[in-house]
C-alpha cells in the first residue's frame, strides 16, 4: 500500500458519494437497518452513516449515528493474532510450538483431565500455535446450526458461557480433527477460542472472565482502536448501542434481538470486539498502511503469508494468514492488488455483519457494518462492493466493471457475480 494525497475537493466528493452508497442500501433493504462506515488514508480520515435504530425499550426508533457501536464478530480475530505474534515477538512462544505444551496446563486448571489430545485425539498433538492462528489446525468449529440455536435459546442466551464450553463442543464433531495438523486451510472460528487460552496462558489474570485482549495488545493497536473494547463477560448492553437483528440465513436461528445477552455468546476472543466502523478501519490502517507501527515489518510478513482456504466454508474463495483474510469483490479466488481486493477480515455475528481491511489500489482502509445478519449481502456484496466501485471513479477515474447484488439476487449464488479465475 502506498500513500497517495488528494485534494480536499475529492474528499468531499468521495464522502458525497459515499454516503449516496450507504442511503442506498438501507433504502434496498426495505427494513429498519443502520449501517456505518469508516475510511482511513493518509489524508483522509472520516466515517458515515445511514438507517435508523430500534428503540427496545419503547418500540420506537431514532437515527443512527456516528458514535453508535456495532458487534464485529470475527473481525477481532486480527486483534487476537496481533496479540499472539507480541508474545512471539517478546519471546513468550514461537510459532512452531506444539499447542499443547503451552495450553495443557491451563486446560487441566479449567477442568481436571481435560488436555489438547483428550479433546481433539492423539493427532492433536502436532497442532502448533501457528496451525491455530493461520486456520491449519484442522480442529472443528462450533460454528453450526446446533450451537447457534443453544446459544440464543431463552434459558442460555442470557447466562455465562465459558470459552471451553466452546471448544468442547466443537470437539464433539466428527471426526475431531478435519485433517493432519497443517495439511489443510480450513476456517474455523474455535481456532481462535484457543488462541485466546493460549493468551490466557501467559497473561497475569487469574481466571478467563479476567482476560482483558486490549491490554494484551502493542501500545500502537490500543490507541488506533479509539472508544472501542472487549467484553469478558458484561451484559451486551453494556457497550452496545444498536440492537442487532438475527434470524434465518444457514444456521436457521429464529428471529431474535440482540441487545441485551450475555456478551459470552459472541464467542470470546474469536468475536468479542465492540466499537464504531471508525475505530476498526483506523486500526486495519495502523496495522496495514504504509506507515503501519502496530507490529514491526517482519512480523507483519509473517502474518501476510497466505494461503488459499481448501477445506469446508469459503473453501477456494478466501486467502488466509495469520488473522488476516484476503478477499475480493471481483473475483475468485481473490488476486492481492487487483481493484476489488481487500487484506483484512469479515465479521459476522449474532445480528451484525461486517467487513474491514485495506483496499488495494485505492491506498485506505475501509470497514462497513449492519445490524443485520439474516441478509448476507448487504455488507459485502452492496456496501463494501459499491464503495470500492465508487471510491475506484472518485480516487482513481475509473469506471469498474465489478458487479455489486442486489436484493433480489440469491445470496447463495454469490460467486456468480465475480469472475472465476
Amino acid at each position: 500500500v502506498s500513500a497517495q494525497p488528494y485534494p480536499p475537493s475529492t474528499a468531499a466528493t468521495l464522502q458525497a458519494e459515499l454516503q449516496k452508497v450507504l442511503d442506498e442500501t438501507v433504502l434496498l433493504h426495505g427494513r429498519n437497518v443502520a449501517v456505518q462506515l469508516g475510511w482511513k488514508s493518509t489524508d483522509m480520515d472520516f466515517s458515515l452513516v445511514s438507517g435508523v435504530v430500534d428503540l427496545p425499550k419503547t418500540g420506537g426508533t431514532r437515527p443512527a449515528t456516528l458514535d453508535d457501536t456495532f458487534l464485529f464478530g470475527s473481525g477481532t480475530k486480527p486483534l487476537t493474532a496481533v496479540a499472539i505474534m507480541k508474545l512471539r515477538d517478546d519471546g513468550k512462544l514461537s510459532l512452531d510450538d506444539s499447542l499443547e505444551a503451552h495450553l495443557d496446563p491451563l486446560l487441566t486448571k479449567l477442568k481436571p483431565g481435560t488436555t489438547v489430545r483428550s479433546l481433539f485425539g492423539a493427532n492433536a498433538s502436532k497442532i502448533t500455535i501457528g496451525h491455530v492462528v493461520r486456520m491449519q489446525s484442522g480442529v472443528q468449529d462450533f460454528d453450526v446450526p446446533a450451537f447457534d440455536n443453544f446459544l440464543l435459546a431463552a434459558n442460555e442466551t442470557y447466562r455465562v458461557h465459558s470459552p471451553l464450553e466452546f471448544v468442547e463442543f466443537a470437539s464433539t464433531q466428527k471426526p475431531p480433527l478435519l485433517c493432519d495438523p497443517g495439511s489443510c486451510v480450513s476456517y474455523s472460528s474455535n481456532n481462535f477460542v484457543i488462541a485466546g487460552l493460549v493468551l490466557l496462558a501467559h497473561a497475569n489474570v487469574e481466571t478467563w472472565e479476567q482476560l482483558d485482549l486490549a491490554s494484551l495488545l502493542p501500545e500502537a493497536a490500543q490507541k488506533s482502536l479509539g472508544k472501542a473494547k472487549f467484553y469478558k463477560t458484561e451484559n451486551l448492553t453494556q457497550y452496545l448501542t444498536v440492537p442487532g437483528h438475527s434470524g434465518g440465513g444457514w444456521a436457521k436461528t429464529p428471529k431474535t434481538e440482540i441487545w441485551n445477552q450475555s456478551s459470552t455468546i459472541l464467542g470470546w476472543t474469536c468475536g468479542n470486539m465492540v466499537g464504531t466502523a471508525s475505530d476498526m478501519a483506523r486500526f486495519m490502517w495502523s496495522l496495514l498502511g504504509p506507515e503501519g507501527d502496530i507490529l514491526p515489518a517482519a512480523t507483519l510478513e509473517e502474518m501476510k503469508q497466505f494461503k488459499l482456504l481448501d477445506l469446508g466454508w469459503a473453501k477456494g474463495s478466501i486467502r488466509y494468514g495469520a488473522g488476516l483474510m484476503v478477499e475480493s469483490v471481483a473475483e475468485v479466488p481473490p488476486v492481492w492488488g487487483h481493484l476489488g481486493s481487500y487484506m483484512g477480515h469479515g465479521g459476522d455475528t449474532y445480528g451484525f455483519l461486517s467487513e474491514q481491511g485495506i483496499l488495494a489500489q485505492l491506498n485506505a482502509s475501509l470497514s462497513i457494518v449492519a445490524n443485520e445478519d439474516s441478509d448476507g449481502i448487504i455488507v459485502q456484496r452492496q456496501a463494501f462492493c459499491k464503495t470500492i466501485k465508487v471510491a475506484a471513479k472518485v480516487l482513481l477515474g475509473q469506471q469498474s466493471k465489478i458487479r455489486c447484488m442486489l436484493p433480489e439476487d440469491d445470496a447463495e449464488d454469490a460467486e456468480a457475480v465475480v469472475v472465476m479465475v
